[in-house]
């Protein structure tokens, strides 16, 4: 009875019902729209940067973060893999040999990354498919390079073409050699493709003198695994003293402190508008509660209690949020799922200020039911504090004094 008659009540009004329904189905669609598209920026940027550059997770010898040169590095053991391999929570385990050399190219010359990759376990981090723009990935010709694109624009050179390389080795041998462009990539990163080369492991170990020897470890998590959670088990697993872990957090903190940063100003956002949905909610609230004073001080004076008015008043307030909630979230769910698989390009001077931080200026929406829940759940305590007012006010009623209004 008291769930018909507060349905009922609802439509008494149908115009201040659909209008206070419709407010709360436009703040959930533009809450969940804002965090996905801005989580989804901040989960392009770690995916990037992380799986062409640190990884999740990076296992490397000790002293090597503080000092990388190809003297600190570590040697590629069977016996070290199968340790790693038992620690919960590891997927994958991608070796790399990194290092700065020289490029060469008649009169031109730059500085580059160059990253010594075993091409089938780098598939398992990130689609090298979607990054190849030009030419392939290597054969079984080991002196087979690929350049991001960047490197490539400097020196101006296509697939066939070739570069020449000088370096320093391990432990200080001289390191110099020629290789040809086999593929161009897009590493999604701007940074990034303005230094990187990659090579097959093998090729790179024996232009840097370093025969089965390697720089890092690069750890790829399971799904549901925390990073700090990974981290630590590792740690308990190998020696301190010999190996060192540490998480992408650490190693580019910047990166976090950008993240941290721009999401302070979205949350920002989202709170103002929460401001304006609670006004929203407590005003139709206020009038639902006051013009009906004299009927709810004769409903209580032919004998139906208080508690039961107040339960009435309650289920009002939540149905009323409730499918402005359910209403936003399956209008808004489409958009996140299109602009998901379609990823916004941004254009002009927003792509520029993204470009200038070294980001990619796609914006692919996060598609995660947590977002949606979480703003949900937000705007459904906020209509739960609301309906602390008509509680309070019908408790204190005195039907004789609201019959006489």
């Amino acid at each position: 009875m008291i769930l018909k008659l507060a349905w009922r009540n609802l439509w008494r009004n149908k115009k201040r019902s659909i209008i206070t329904i419709s407010s709360i189905a436009i703040a959930v669609f533009l809450a969940v729209f804002m965090r996905s598209m801005q989580l989804g920026m901040y989960d392009n940027m770690i995916k990037n940067v992380v799986g062409s550059y640190s990884g999740y997770v990076q296992v490397h010898a000790n002293g090597f973060w503080e000092e990388q040169n190809l003297d600190n590095s570590l040697e590629l053991n069977t016996k070290l893999i199968r340790k790693i391999k038992k620690v919960a929570g590891v997927q994958q385990i991608v070796p790399r040999l990194q290092t700065f050399s020289l490029g060469s190219s008649k009169e031109l010359s730059k500085g580059v990354f160059i990253q010594g990759v075993e091409i089938e376990k780098e598939k398992l981090l990130v689609d090298w498919r979607k990054r190849i723009i030009k030419g392939h990935l290597f054969t079984k010709n080991k002196d087979e390079i690929i350049l991001a694109k960047g490197v490539a624009h400097f020196f101006k050179k296509t697939v066939g073409d070739t570069l020449v390389f000088i370096g320093q080795g391990y432990h200080g041998m001289s390191a110099t050699g020629k290789y040809k462009i086999c593929g161009i990539v897009d590493m999604k990163n701007p940074k990034i493709n303005d230094l990187s080369v990659f090579m097959p492991l093998k090729t790179a170990q024996e232009y840097l003198s370093a025969p089965n020897r390697i720089t890092n470890l690069i750890i790829d998590k399971k799904q549901k695994q925390k990073t700090e959670k990974l981290v630590e088990n590792l740690r308990k697993t190998l020696d301190k003293n010999q190996f060192e872990v540490m998480s992408w957090k650490k190693m580019l903190p910047e990166l976090e402190q950008t993240i941290i940063a721009d999401s302070v100003g979205g949350l920002i956002m989202v709170f103002i508008l929460y401001m304006i949905i609670t006004f929203g909610i407590f005003g139709t609230v206020l009038m639902m509660t006051q013009e009906r004073i004299y009927e709810l001080g004769v409903m209580v004076s032919i004998g139906m209690k208080k508690l039961k008015l107040v339960r009435m008043l309650i289920i009002e307030t939540l149905i009323l949020t409730l499918v402005g909630i359910i209403s936003g979230v399956a209008f808004v769910a489409p958009f996140v799922f299109y602009f998901h698989k379609n990823p916004i390009n941004l254009a002009g001077d927003q792509a520029a200020v993204m470009e200038k931080f070294g980001f990619e200026s796609t914006v692919p929406l996060l598609t995660d039911f947590d977002i949606p829940l979480t703003h949900g759940l937000i705007i459904f305590v906020i209509s739960v504090f609301i309906a602390i007012y008509p509680t309070i006010t019908v408790l204190k009623l005195n039907p004789v004094k609201a019959m006489k209004r």
